[in-house]
């Protein structure tokens, strides 16, 4: 498959940021107006920061999946 359009818009990373976590004080951050090579490591180095919080999160939530999987595991095979 290929890509053919590589553009977003500013609503569509709104909603992204959003979700991952992000409030609006860092949102409005991530869209400042900036150039430069400065900008682009410090914009990268926010949504490398949200996606690890995000990431942990999905961890955590794994975990307590397996122990809830581990206690329906238990309570089927009581003798």
């Amino acid at each position: 498959m290929k890509v053919t359009n590589t553009s977003i818009t500013d609503k569509e990373i709104v909603e992204i940021l959003s979700k991952a976590g992000m409030d609006e004080k860092q949102i409005n951050a991530f869209l400042s107006e900036c150039c430069g090579k400065e900008c682009c490591a410090e914009k990268v180095r926010i949504l490398r920061n949200a996606r690890r919080t995000l990431l942990d999160s999905i961890h955590r939530e794994q975990a307590l999946l397996d122990r809830l999987d581990y206690v329906i595991w238990c309570t089927e095979n009581k003798s």
